[in-house]
């Protein structure tokens, strides 16, 4: 038997008309079209019937977020049949729960945002993550930072009741909850252990701060320090490799995150914007050309590195603004 759409249309297959030459074979035709898919959900023509799909991230001083992920907004609506819209959080756990409350559909997390959502499996489902080049994922670290004079951990441990920290923000992987870890595998609380802790909000600002002396100690990601080698400025410790985090999808009826997540691992052969869109805006991202599958198991592991890092503490702020 052979399926006649008439055009693409947004609904099902089983509600389009299949031109049958007479109606006594009805029956033997419609079992044949269920087996051989006719009756499968199709790509949808009208963008009427169903919302936006809205595609979201969060902001970050110095990056156009809502144009890197306009390319995958735009390649998710034209696969999708539907339009979409992007949204901009302020912060990734913001992010999330604007998921969960469902204020967005499809996310782009950092790896602290995507380890909160795993609270919730049954809300917010694991898609395909960005490949990263290994020579570059494994450069991809933490590291805490410190004015000349203090020149060891034991010089940090001693030292550090007298001494003002900053970090990147509560919610940042390499600036935060990894580097938080760190401390406290040292013996030393970043909230309660030093003089003050605060938050610049970008790693530039972070590495600005301490390097005018607003600040003693400074926590960051490994790729804005090296790139500019301050003066006056010591390396005192360095995190393993910190994988990114995967997108999210919001588990809800009208949000098909088992196909999305198919044309994620198709998307470098079908827009090749779409990757490029993700590595502008996140450069550990690196040159990433192709989504894989993500490895959410290992990445479980790491959860419990959130709690306890700085959640519940103050977020005080520097005064000074990333570039």
């Amino acid at each position: 038997m052979h399926c006649w759409p008439p055009v693409p249309t947004r609904v099902r297959c089983a509600t389009r008309r299949c031109w049958m030459r007479s109606d006594a074979s009805a029956t033997w035709l419609l079992v044949a079209a269920l087996a051989l898919g006719c009756l499968a959900p199709v790509r949808p023509a009208s963008a009427g019937e169903l919302r936006p799909l809205i595609v979201a991230t969060y902001a970050y001083p110095g990056r156009d977020r809502a144009a890197a992920i306009q390319p995958l907004a735009d390649y998710l609506a034209r696969l999708g049949g539907r339009s979409a819209e992007v949204r901009l959080f302020d912060s990734p756990s913001a992010l999330v729960e604007a998921m969960r409350s469902g204020e967005a559909d499809i996310a782009v997390p950092n790896l602290h945002g995507f380890l909160q959502a795993r609270q919730w499996p049954e809300q917010l489902a694991p898609l395909p993550v960005p490949e990263v080049p290994s020579v570059q994922a494994d450069r991809y670290r933490a590291v805490i930072v410190a004015r000349d004079g203090i020149d060891s951990l034991d010089a940090l441990r001693r030292e550090a009741p007298r001494l003002a920290l900053v970090m990147v923000g509560r919610d940042s992987a390499s600036g935060g909850f990894v580097p938080a870890r760190g401390l406290r595998d040292m013996g030393l609380d970043p909230a309660t252990g030093f003089a003050s802790l605060a938050y610049a909000g970008s790693h530039a600002a972070a590495l600005q701060v301490v390097e005018a002396g607003e600040a003693d100690v400074a926590a960051l990601a490994s790729d804005v320090h090296d790139r500019s080698r301050p003066e006056g400025l010591g390396v005192l410790w360095r995190s393993g490799p910190i994988p990114p985090g995967p997108l999210l999808c919001r588990v809800a009826h009208d949000v098909p995150c088992a196909r999305i997540a198919d044309w994620l691992l198709q998307s470098h052969a079908q827009d090749a914007a779409v990757m490029a869109g993700l590595r502008d805006g996140w450069p550990e991202f690196g040159d990433a050309d192709r989504f894989r599958q993500a490895d959410v198991a290992g990445l479980d592991l790491l959860r419990a590195a959130i709690d306890g890092s700085t959640a519940g503490q103050p977020e005080t702020r520097t005064s000074r603004s990333a570039p």
